[in-house]
């Protein structure tokens, strides 16, 4: 008896429609999530207040450039300027081979012709002394005289400099008036500076001079000769 009423449940139209009515939806199973693990091709999408890519965030740290400080070189005094007065002390050869103990002194102006070189003039009186060489006698020789002074400066910063001289002299020999003997100069040297007023330095002079001898026969002939000099001396500048 149960089976013809089954069966006529399941071909009754009003059964049907009943059945129907009172069905509730059966919910579709959610999708499988994706593997945690698996990788994805998607970009995480960037914050709405997030910077564009290359952008510096505002406040914060921006990397600087920190240049190491210029390395400072103290660099020497130039030359300036102004009166000098100088010492002198050497040796001296009126004649051949005699050598006769020398003492000088000198000073005068020099004016700024450059970066490294100074231009003046001066005036100068040394003394040669009493000598005796060979049985000889060689009288005390005083002398004087003026001219022009150049230095220059072996670079700028350099205490080393180079000094030359030019002038005229004139001498006495044994203190009378027939001894008296005139000429040229010329001198070179070398020298550094110790500071901005005060030098070392070390000299060769030359002194050219007309000699006349004259003959016994009347005839008479006129020679140059010269006297030298090496000097090693000090200077102050003002």
């Amino acid at each position: 008896m149960l089976a013809p009423c089954a069966g006529a449940q399941s071909i009754s139209p009003a059964w049907e429609a009943y059945r129907n009515r009172n069905k509730q939806p059966t919910a579709e199973p959610a999708p499988a999530q994706a593997d945690a693990d698996a990788p994805s091709d998607a970009q995480p999408a960037a914050p709405a207040n997030a910077p564009a890519s290359g952008t510096p965030v505002s406040g914060s740290a921006t990397p600087t450039t920190v240049s190491s400080p210029s390395r400072s070189y103290a660099r020497r005094a130039e030359p300036q300027g102004g009166f000098f007065v100088g010492a002198q002390a050497g040796k001296g050869w009126i004649y051949e081979d005699v050598d006769q103990n020398v003492v000088a002194i000198n000073g005068g102006y020099r004016w700024q012709a450059g970066d490294v070189s100074l231009i003046g003039i001066e005036l100068a009186s040394g003394r040669l002394a009493e000598t005796d060489d060979g049985g000889w006698n060689y009288a005390q020789v005083d002398y004087g005289s003026i001219g022009a002074n150049a230095r220059f400066n072996f670079g700028e910063g350099n205490p080393w400099f180079a000094i030359a001289r030019l002038g005229y002299w004139v001498a006495d020999g044994d203190g009378d008036e027939d001894g008296d003997v005139d000429g040229g100069y010329a001198s070179f040297g070398i020298g550094v500076d110790v500071n901005r007023n005060f030098n070392v330095n070390l000299m060769y002079t030359n002194h050219a001079y007309a000699t006349t001898y004259y003959y016994s026969s009347g005839y008479e002939e006129t020679e140059i000769n010269r006297a030298d000099m090496v000097t090693l001396g000090v200077e102050a500048r003002f």
